[in-house]
C-alpha cells in the first residue's frame, strides 16, 4: 500500500512539474511572441519613419531642385545681357583701338593758309579739312617778270589742288590733279612749309609760274607793290634829270641805233594788238586775253596768248582758270610775227 502510494505521489509530482513546464514554456511562448509583436510595431514604425523622412527628403530635394532651376534661368538670362553688353563694349573698344592705329592723329599744326611772299612770285597754300593723316589743300601761284610786266596785267597764274596723306611733318599728294598731271609734297617746319613738285607741273600754270618755295605761316596781305615801283622810278627821274644831262650828251656815243629806227619801234601794245588781229580777236574779248611776257634774247617781244576756261558757264570770268592757246615773239622793229609752238 505504501508503494502504491509513493508511485502515485511520484506520479503527482510528475505531472505537476509537467503542469509547470508546460505554463512556463507558454509563458515564455508568450513572452516570445509579444517581444516579437513587439519588435514587429518597433521595425514598423522605424520604417514609416524612414519613409516619412524619405518623402520630406524627396520634397526637399524638389524643393532646392526647383529653387536652383529657377535660379539657373535667371542666370542664365542674366549673364546673356552681360555677355551681350560685354561683346558691345568689346566690339566698341577693338573698333576704338583699330581707328586709333589706323588714324594717327598728326601732332603737326598745319594751320589753314601760309604764303610765298615775294613779288613777282605770290603763291598762296589753303588747307581744309586737316582730319587724322589726311588734309585737303589748294595752292594759288602767280608770276609776273617785273614791275612795269605787272602794271600791264601781265600775270600769270596757276594753281593745284587735291588730298594729302600726312607722315610725321610732310604730307604727300596722294593723286595726281586730273586735268594736269600735277603733284606736290609739302614739308612742315613750323614756321614756314617747304613745297617740292614731284611730278611735271608746267601745265598746271602760265608761262613761269612754279609752286616749289616756302610759305611762311599766315594769309600775308599782297601790296600793290608794282604801283609803289611805279613811283619809285617816277621819283628816280625827276631827282635825276641833272644828272642825267651828261649822259643825253654822251648819248649819240652808246646809242649806235639810227633815229629812225628807234621811233619805228613797236609798242608792247602794238605788239600785243597784231596778234590780237592775227586770231581774230576783239579788244574787249573776256575770253582771249593777249599780253606781253617778256623780251627774248634778240630783242623780241615774247606774248602769252591764252583763253579763260570756265567749268561752269555761271562762272565769272574773273573766277576762270587760264588755258594757254599759243606763245608769240613779234619783231619790235618790223613787226613780224613768230609762233614759238610750231617754231620754237
Amino acid at each position: 500500500m505504501k508503494k502504491e502510494l509513493f508511485g502515485f505521489m511520484v506520479l503527482l509530482l510528475l505531472c505537476v512539474g509537467a503542469l509547470a513546464g508546460c505554463g512556463s514554456s507558454e509563458e515564455k511562448e508568450a513572452s516570445t511572441n509579444s517581444n516579437q509583436v513587439k519588435e514587429e510595431e518597433t521595425k514598423s514604425k522605424e520604417e514609416n519613419e524612414a519613409v516619412k523622412k524619405k518623402e520630406t527628403q524627396v520634397d526637399t530635394t524638389k524643393e532646392t531642385e526647383k529653387e536652383e532651376k529657377q535660379g539657373a534661368e535667371k542666370d542664365e538670362s542674366s549673364p546673356k545681357k552681360e555677355s551681350g553688353s560685354k561683346v558691345e563694349t568689346n566690339d566698341q573698344k577693338p573698333e576704338t583701338t583699330t581707328d586709333k592705329a589706323k588714324v594717327p592723329v598728326s601732332q603737326v599744326d598745319w594751320g589753314n593758309a601760309w604764303t610765298r611772299d615775294i613779288n613777282t612770285d605770290r603763291g598762296v597754300i589753303t588747307i581744309t579739312e586737316a582730319q587724322g593723316d589726311t588734309l585737303k589743300f589748294s595752292i594759288n601761284a602767280t608770276h609776273t617778270n617785273n614791275a612795269e610786266a605787272a602794271r600791264a596785267g601781265n600775270i600769270n597764274v596757276g594753281d593745284v589742288e587735291g588730298t594729302a596723306k600726312v607722315s610725321g611733318n610732310v604730307a604727300t599728294q596722294t593723286t595726281k590733279d586730273e586735268d594736269t598731271g600735277c603733284s606736290v609734297k609739302m614739308t612742315n617746319h613750323q614756321s614756314y612749309i617747304q613745297v617740292e613738285a614731284i611730278t611735271d607741273c608746267s601745265m598746271a600754270g602760265g608761262l613761269g609760274v612754279s609752286f616749289d618755295g616756302k610759305y611762311q605761316k599766315g594769309n600775308i596781305p599782297e601790296t600793290d607793290w608794282w604801283k609803289e615801283d611805279e613811283t619809285n622810278d617816277a621819283t628816280s627821274d625827276v631827282s635825276g634829270e641833272e644828272s642825267e644831262e651828261p649822259v643825253k650828251e654822251e648819248a649819240p656815243v652808246e646809242d649806235e641805233t639810227p633815229a629812225e629806227d628807234t621811233q619805228s619801234l613797236l609798242t608792247h601794245e602794238q605788239a600785243e594788238e597784231l596778234i590780237r588781229k592775227m586770231k581774230g580777236y576783239s579788244a574787249g574779248d573776256p575770253m582771249h586775253s593777249v599780253y606781253y611776257s617778256n623780251d627774248d634774247e634778240n630783242g623780241n617781244y615774247v606774248i602769252h596768248d591764252y583763253e579763260d576756261v570756265k567749268d561752269d558757264p555761271n562762272t565769272p570770268y574773273s573766277e576762270a582758270h587760264e588755258a594757254t592757246l599759243g606763245w608769240y615773239s613779234v619783231n619790235p622793229k618790223t613787226g613780224e610775227i613768230k609762233d614759238l609752238i610750231l617754231n620754237p
